[in-house]
């Protein structure tokens, strides 16, 4: 008979590891990418185009797939794929996550701009840059729901209770965050909403795109479409729109997620989600 080969270490400990090899491995991918493209070091700002992001953001999603495939294959012995890749009636759930994004930032953007705490004042078409748009944050939805939800809440769901362990995820996303510009507690409350908004399908289906659809389509629909800064970045936008002053009906410079309107939206439909998924086991 053939012996259970699989590495036990305790939760905890393992995601420690994890955490400590993803970083390493991060850093290699990123040195790799300094000598394929030397310019990646300088930072003038004709260098620093949304190309040179987007390229900079694929090598950190390749060293965060070969950071998670170490892993599931030496140390849970599972396949990488068991994630929650399978697509098997999962293409109604991508459509809705790129649907929910989009409705939720075409929503915030009219209400704030009746409002009058945002003011329209031009378009800005860029075919190219649109694209380049759409591949860095399919990438960025890629890696972090990757990291966050398909291997460190996929971990903490086999020991922990899965609201526990959703909650344990969410504070993780939040402090992988924490370097971005312009952070204040209310973009750190919604970051850590918008951790429980990507997890709350997750603990239920273990599949990964209804999350990886929402996250792209919230980030994408958010900068490059309505013209609000991402996370604290700001992006190319094909809307160009300023705020008539930074305050919390708006989310100032940190973009639409450091609204309170966003922990509105983000605690309603968490709750909706929620209710959806209750109703189905009961």
């Amino acid at each position: 008979m053939k012996a259970n080969t699989t590495v036990f270490l305790p939760t905890w400990l393992k995601l420690c590891l994890f955490l400590i090899t993803w970083f390493c491995f991060l850093i290699v991918f990123e040195l790799i990418h300094i000598l394929l493209i030397p310019e990646a070091t300088e930072f003038s700002p004709k260098l620093h185009t949304l190309s040179t992001r987007v390229i900079g953001h694929l090598f950190q999603l390749a060293g965060t797939i070969f950071s998670v495939w170490i892993f599931t294959k030496y140390v849970d012995k599972i396949p990488f794929t068991s994630l929650g890749f399978d697509v098997k009636n999962r293409w109604k759930d991508i459509l809705f996550g790129i649907f929910l994004g989009f409705i939720v930032m075409a929503f915030g953007y009219l209400l704030l701009e009746n409002l009058q705490a945002i003011t329209f004042n031009a378009y800005n078409i860029k075919a190219k840059d649109i694209l380049y748009s759409i591949v860095f944050f399919i990438s960025v939805s890629l890696m972090e729901e990757i990291l966050c939800r398909g291997y460190i809440l996929n971990q903490l769901l086999e020991t922990n209770n899965k609201y526990v362990a959703l909650v344990i995820s969410s504070i993780i996303f939040t402090a992988l965050h924490s370097l971005n510009p312009n952070m204040a507690f209310v973009p750190v409350l919604n970051l850590f909403l918008a951790g429980i908004l990507l997890g709350i399908t997750y603990i239920y289906t273990k599949n990964l795109w209804f999350p990886i659809a929402l996250h792209f389509s919230w980030n994408f629909f958010q900068g490059p479409i309505f013209g609000f800064e991402v996370s604290g970045q700001t992006f190319y936008s094909m809307i160009q729109q300023t705020r008539t002053e930074d305050n919390l009906l708006n989310g100032g410079s940190f973009g639409f997620e450091g609204s309170l309107l966003a922990t509105l939206i983000m605690i309603v439909v968490i709750f909706l989600i929620d209710r959806y998924y209750r109703k189905q086991i009961a």
